[in-house]
This record gives structure tokens, sequence and C-alpha cells, in this order.
């Protein structure tokens, strides 16, 4: 017992630090942290009853150099200690994310953020995964960051296998299914990523529903049709993006319907006819329209004034791009890859390269319309020029740029903004259509530059498509040379001066 009450400072030191840690850490609202704050008072009161018990012998000079040895050991002790706590109680009071990969993988876009944090009411996601579903894992930690940015979103997991009578009331066909509840309305998703998970979000708490208009009849390719020059993809990347997609044969209307959120007009072979030309112009000026073009070399000549009034001109060539970036990315002399953009709407966050095979250029007319803002969104290399003898040169196999072509960079996209007092209709124009269909949609960022351009046509700047993620390997290249004097040093030099020092120091010792 005597010793027991001899080394009672030292048994009271962890009590005090347990219970200090616990009490900043969960507080006391939780049994924790009570138990904590009794710790601690218990430690503080045992040490008391210690120095109290001990004040004749702290008189001494050992004694009390022995004291303050163990207190500046204490207090070095207990800062430590206050320091972990301070760290831990922040860590649990205050919730923060850091995200330190290079292409952002742990984090949502900007898009996303605004639209979890737009919700006015609660969300409620059903996820019908079972444990084995190779998909939870990647759901839960995608889950968890919305739930970061806002507290209306609540999920639930559920084992489709476990809860028989939830897939039959949700009709669950798929293992890896997402229920989206909002306000009365519902959606679902089949697939776990950021772009399907926002865009059921705001599918779901959007008031109202757009349409897009796909112009037919002058040879276009179809939004349903899904071969290589078909637009289906395009189609179903609208659709992911909450819009509705149908098809228009204009000249057989009276107008463009009211309900049309945008236009498209992709790669007509035959020119417009005049109505429908007319009819364009007045569901800009008259609706506050909004019009998609994808125009390609030697089409669209019927246009030219409709665009002049938007400040913008279409050239006659057909861009050539000779820079090497471009050959690396596959694509060709026809073909000119764009990885840099100018500040945009449209373009905004985007880290990914599109490609525009067999495009023409765009000019900005001087002086503008009054009223018209025009905007360039994409431009080819330094290393390019507008060819002007593009078919006598694809023959002949001799690419050749000549006085008359106009050097690069070449402007081969642009966003139009007409105003007429509280009116305000807009424009993309783009010098190639194949970049959106089906062959190339899934490059790079071509499938988001295509939506992103319909989402700011169609004033939805929640839609702006969210370029993909990806994570890059991160490697090392060591010469031979340098490979051999890594594996030296650490398997050999580094080892031998650990075992001489320890030599070293076993040798000095003997010597004491």
């Amino acid at each position: 017992m005597k010793r027991l009450l001899h080394y009672g400072n030292f048994l009271c030191l962890p009590l005090i630090l347990a219970g200090t840690a616990l009490w900043l850490s969960y507080g006391l609202a939780s049994f924790r942290g009570k138990a904590g704050l009794a710790l601690l008072l218990l430690g503080v009161a045992g040490l008391a009853a210690y120095f109290a018990g001990h004040i004749a012998r702290l008189k001494t000079k050992n004694s009390r150099l022995n004291f303050i040895f163990a207190s500046n050991l204490a207090v070095v002790v207990l800062l430590i200690v206050a320091i972990v706590a301070a760290v831990n109680y922040l860590g649990v009071k205050v919730h923060k994310r850091f995200d330190l990969t290079v292409g952002k993988v742990h984090s949502l876009s900007d898009q996303s953020v605004q639209v979890a944090r737009a919700l006015k009411k609660d969300l409620e996601i059903k996820a019908f995964f079972s444990k084995g579903n190779s998909g939870l894992e990647k759901l839960q930690d995608l889950l968890a960051i919305y739930r970061f940015h806002s507290g209306r979103i609540k999920a639930t997991v559920i084992d489709p296998y476990l809860k028989p009578e939830l897939v039959k009331r949700y009709e669950i066909k798929t293992d890896g299914t997402l229920v989206f509840e909002y306000d009365g309305k519902s959606t679902r998703s089949e697939e776990v990523s950021e772009e399907a998970v926002t865009n059921a979000i705001i599918s779901v708490s959007r008031q109202g529903e757009k349409t897009i208009y796909f112009l037919q009849g002058h040879g276009e390719p179809a939004p349903g049709e899904s071969g290589e020059t078909g637009y289906s993809e395009a189609r179903s990347g609208l659709e992911k993006l909450s819009f509705k997609v149908k098809e228009l044969v204009l000249f057989q209307e009276a107008a463009v319907p009211a309900d049309a959120a945008a236009v498209i007009v992709a790669g007509p072979q035959k020119p417009l006819m005049e109505k429908e030309i007319l009819l364009l112009g007045n569901y800009l000026e008259k609706e506050q329209g909004r019009l998609l073009l994808l125009l390609d070399p030697g089409t669209g000549a019927e246009l030219k004034p409709l665009l002049a009034r938007y400040g913008l001109a279409l050239e006659e060539n057909v861009v050539v791009d000779a820079d090497p970036i471009s050959q690396f990315m596959g694509g060709n002399y026809f073909m000119p890859v764009v990885a840099k953009y100018p500040q945009h709407a449209i373009t905004k966050g985007f880290g990914y390269a599109t490609m525009f095979p067999l495009s023409r250029g765009l000019a900005r007319i001087n002086p503008v319309p009054a009223g018209v803002r025009v905007d360039f969104l994409a431009a080819t290399s330094p290393n390019s020029w507008g060819e002007t003898n593009y078919e006598e040169e694809v023959r002949t196999e001799k690419i050749t740029r000549h006085p008359e072509d106009k050097a690069g960079p070449l402007d081969i996209a642009a966003a139009c903004e007409r105003e007429a007092g509280k009116a305000r209709s807009r424009i993309v124009v783009c010098g190639d259509s194949d970049f959106a269909m089906n062959k190339y949609y899934f490059f790079q960022a071509n499938g988001n530059f295509f939506n992103n351009a319909v989402s700011w046509l169609a004033e939805e700047k929640d839609l702006v498509a969210i370029a993909p993620k990806v994570t890059a390997p991160r490697t090392v290249s060591l010469s031979q040379g340098a490979g051999r004097l890594v594996f030296f040093y650490t398997l050999i030099i580094l080892p031998l001066l650990v075992f001489a020092a320890g030599i070293g120091v076993w040798l000095y010792r003997r010597k004491l």
C-alpha cells in the first residue's frame, strides 16, 4: 500500500490524460464524455492528495529537483495529449474534406455541389445493392460526398435478397438500382457515377421538363440512329440530362413547337427551305429561341444571312492541322484536336480534348451588330490553316498550304447571344457535325462539349455535363545507372552504415 501511495502521482497522471481526451473528444452530451470528466476529476483529486501527503518530502533539495523534473515531464506530456485531444475534438465537431488527388477523383464538380445545396426538401435515395455487388463500396463513397454537401440527402442501402417486398413495391429488376424520391416525384438509375446521380437529382427536383428538337428532312442523321454516323449516343446523353428529345420536320409545321427549349440542326446534306429559315428566324427573335448549328464544310450557305445577324460568318474552307499533338491524340491533318479552351460556361472546367473531324473555320463579323456578343469556344493550333482547295489536294494526296489559305489558329466553334430589349436568343455554331456522332461521341470530351452546348442553350446551367475524372498512373523513369545507384544505396550502403553505427555504439559502451 505504501508503494502504491509512493507512486500515486504516476498513477493519477494516466487518469488525467485519459479523462481529458475523452471529455474533449465526446463532450458532456455522451456517456463517454461524462466518464472522461469523472476520470479527470478523480485524477486531479488523487494528485492533490498525493502532494498534500508528501509536502514534508518536497521541502528537501533532492525531492524538489525530482519534483521539478517530474512536473516538467508531466507538463510536456499534458501538452502533447492536449494537442492530440484538440485535433481529435476538431475532427469530431468540424467535418472537412481534402482531396489531394490530381484529378480530384474524390470530389464533386461545382455543378453537383450546386445541385445538392439547392435542394429545398429531403431527397430519399434507396439503393438496392446486395452485399456481393462490386459497386456497393463505390456507391457508399460517392453518396458520402453528396451528404457532406447537403443534409437534405438521405440514403438507405437495401439488400434486394433480404427485402423482397420492397423489390416488388419499387419494381426493381436489377441488382444495383438507385431510386430517387423527392416531393412526390421519383426516378431511377442503374449507373453509379457522379453524372448519373446529379442528373437524377435534377430530374426529380426540377420543375417542368424541357424538350430538344432535332431538325430532320435534309439528310441529317436521325437521333435514334445507332450506326456510326447516327446520333443515338447524343440523344441518350441528353435524356440522361432529363431532356425530352424529339424529331422536327419543320417544313410541315407552321412554327417551331412552343415547347422547344432548343432546336438542333446537325449535319444537313441539303439546303434548308426558305420557309424553314424564316420560321427559325422568328423562333429566335420573337420566341427567344435557342439554336445549335452543326454545319460541315460546304453546307449551310442559306443560313449565312441569319448568322450575320448574330455576328458570325461561315468560312468556305476545311481546317488542316499539322500539329503533332493532334497526331498523337489520334487525329490527322483533317481531324484537329482541341485541348485548350477560352473561359465560357460551355467549356468551364474542361481539362480534356475534343476532336472535330473535317471541320470548317468560323469568323466574327466586323463590326458585330449591336446587342450581339460572340464568344469562340474552340480553336485549332497555330500549325493549322484553312484549306480552300481541299478536294484537289485530297485527290492528288499533296497537302500544301498556299498564300490564299488562312493561317491558324482557326476558330471552329462559337456561342452567340443577341439581346433586343428584354428578349434574348442564343446560337451555338460548330464547323463540324461528326464530333457528336456515335463514332466520335466518346472521344475524350466530345460528348461533354455537345451536352454542355445544349444545356447552355436551354439555360440549364445545372445540367452542364460533368467531365469524366480519370486517374493517371504516376511513374518515375530511371536510367540504368540511376537504378543501380538506388539499388546499391538502399540494399547495401544504407544497411552497412546502420550496422557500422551499431558496432560503434557497442564498442563505445564496452569501454564505459
